[in-house]
């Protein structure tokens, strides 16, 4: 695991650690930057001025580096983190967390959907015994894909942890260092947080947020790739499509016998003679899909286990602007 900065946090002529770390991942969303970046600095100067701003690019392509860079130059709080190219968002939050000085880190994402005024009242759910502060958005103010696709994810995410998760919650959240280290012990090849975090069963407490339209720009998820995520994290964290191939299998099995069964049935009780060939190629016809469909899982879950024997890094990071 990274060790955290050691990088203090200037106020006047004193220097005072780093108590709040706000972590942003940020994928082509140049012209909300300077917006988001001013709004977070006058809710931390209220709430918790010894703090710092940790913005993850995540490869982007439309000068939302160039952006950092320059808000960097105006705010020594400001810390930029460059990946090499776009590596997901799971990843950057990752290496936010990582890189971050904060006892307590928060989470927020870049478009402005989860106002930063709302920061305040996760800092103050996080109590002394309470280690994790996930959001549930009132109403989420998307597109109607965008929405199913996200209630979608979020079923499977309540399927996978038992239950434990809300149907609108959000990437919105604040947790403390103990659940990065508890993180770190996992050494999956692919990490969705939410389902890892719901996994731990860390104290946790949640609180309801508001969800604003985004002010400009397409969503970075649009319905197909939450579909893609949404297998992914099924893959990743239950061997349910395993059990699934062997429920059809067993079906398979069962409608063989039940098929011969009446065959011979009307063969020898009715004297009927029913086509075989047309039987035949029905039969054929469903088992190569059971077949096929059952390659096609344990062909994703060894593709899984190719990945993590690789153990490549999460991330390749180009440059820290510390």
């Amino acid at each position: 695991m990274t060790k955290p900065s050691a990088r203090l946090a200037l106020r006047g002529e004193k220097l005072t650690p780093v108590k709040v770390s706000v972590v942003i991942p940020v994928f082509n969303e140049a012209g909300l930057l300077e917006e988001l970046c001013e709004r977070l600095t006058r809710v931390m100067e209220q709430c918790e001025p010894h703090y710092e701003l940790v913005f993850v690019d995540d490869g982007s392509t439309d000068g939302s580096y160039e952006r950092l860079k320059k808000l960097r130059e105006t705010d020594e709080r400001v810390k930029v983190i460059r990946f090499t190219r776009n590596f997901g968002q799971q990843a950057a939050v990752l290496a936010g967390f990582r890189n971050s000085a904060g006892p307590v880190m928060v989470q927020i994402d870049s478009d402005l959907q989860n106002p930063p005024e709302e920061i305040p009242k996760l800092l103050a759910a996080m109590t002394d015994d309470v280690d994790l502060v996930t959001t549930v958005v009132k109403k989420r103010k998307d597109g109607l894909l965008r929405v199913v696709g996200s209630r979608l994810l979020m079923r499977l995410g309540r399927l996978i942890s038992g239950n434990r998760f809300q149907l609108n919650l959000s990437s919105f959240r604040a947790l403390r260092r103990s659940v990065l280290e508890k993180i770190e012990t996992c050494t999956d090849r692919s990490r969705y947080l939410a389902v890892l975090m719901s996994w731990m069963a860390v104290p946790t407490v949640e609180i309801e947020v508001e969800h604003h339209p985004r002010p400009s720009g397409d969503t970075k998820y649009p319905f197909f790739n939450l579909v893609r995520l949404a297998w992914d994290m099924v893959t990743g964290y239950s061997n349910m499509p395993l059990r699934l191939v062997t429920y059809l299998g067993i079906a398979g099995s069962c409608l063989g016998f039940l098929l011969t069964a009446f065959l011979l049935y009307q063969r020898f009780v009715n004297g009927i003679l029913v086509d075989g060939l047309v039987v035949m190629c029905a039969v054929f016809a469903f088992f190569a899909g059971v077949q096929l469909f059952s390659i096609g899982i344990l062909g994703e879950y060894l593709g899984r286990v190719y990945l993590q024997v690789q153990n490549r890094p999460d991330y390749i990071v180009e440059k820290v602007l510390d």
